[in-house]
């Protein structure tokens, strides 16, 4: 009897080299980087379907989002991209001066990423992303006052942005509700939260 070898599905993504650095970059910066950061949210979340490609990160009080449409149909399952990995990827595509596009495959559960004539394979972790559109959701209400972390409302400013010096618009969706950031950029679709602190 013939022995039937199941073949391992490969998802493939192509994309510019400056996009996946802003992604990348961009989502890592709501990682949960704690000395007791839990590991489900210290890394980065990548993944395509339907002409668009998105990045995600969250450390439970801020969440990043960026979105940008792909001229193709790639499709890439979610991939969970630890924090050491990404930091690999973007040292690698600046080492190697890439401006082109970088190939992204997907075989179960390990991602090869060529960058120039370089190659890194990448172990993803298993977890998956938890929900958050229910959090983006609503309108915008005024407010008489809200309390933040300012350093993590700095932080949103390491994010690539279209202005030069950075460019914030801030919606308040209610008294102890999220606040809604969102990031201009020429290219990326950046939604993001940074969640009140309480009054002390």
């Amino acid at each position: 009897m013939d022995k039937v070898m199941e073949e391992t599905k490969l998802d493939t993504l192509t994309i510019s080299a400056g996009d996946l650095a802003d992604l990348l970059s961009g989502a890592s910066v709501a990682m949960d980087k704690g000395k007791d950061s839990i590991s489900r949210l210290g890394s980065v979340y990548l993944s395509a379907t339907g002409g668009k490609i998105t990045a995600k990160a969250s450390d439970r009080y801020r969440l990043i989002v960026g979105e940008i449409t792909l001229a193709g149909e790639s499709e890439l399952g979610e991939c969970q991209i630890r924090a050491n990995d990404v930091k690999n990827i973007l040292a690698s595509i600046k080492a190697n001066k890439v401006v082109g596009e970088i190939t992204l495959t997907r075989a179960g559960d390990s991602l090869s990423v060529a960058i120039g004539g370089t190659s890194l394979t990448i172990y993803l972790g298993g977890e998956t992303f938890p929900p958050y559109e229910h959090l983006l959701a609503g309108e915008s209400v005024p407010v008489a006052g809200i309390s933040f972390n300012a350093t993590y409302m700095a932080d949103f400013g390491k994010v690539p942005c279209s202005h030069k010096g950075g460019q914030l618009v801030v919606e308040f969706m209610g008294d102890r509700k999220p606040i809604k950031v969102t990031i201009p950029h020429d290219k990326i679709t950046w939604s993001a939260l940074l969640m009140p602190m309480r009054v002390i």
